[in-house]
């Protein structure tokens, strides 16, 4: 069974910057629409895409062995 790499920096950043854009989004949206479960689908969505997307500069990193 192979060994989990931890989480790199950038990864994490992401997936920060997805949550807060989808709050973001999701908080206009639901006060826009006046419905509050809009909110909860702009989470869901920022982290969504922030996990599928790569970090910047992972394609440029030398292969690991």
């Amino acid at each position: 069974m192979a060994a989990r790499e931890p989480m790199s920096p950038a990864r994490r950043r992401q997936l920060i910057v997805g949550l807060v854009v989808g709050l973001l989004v999701g908080l206009g949206i639901s006060l826009w629409t006046g419905f509050w479960l809009w909110l909860a689908t702009g989470i869901a969505v920022g982290l969504a895409a922030g996990a599928i997307m790569k970090p910047p500069g992972e394609d440029d990193a030398p292969p690991r062995r």
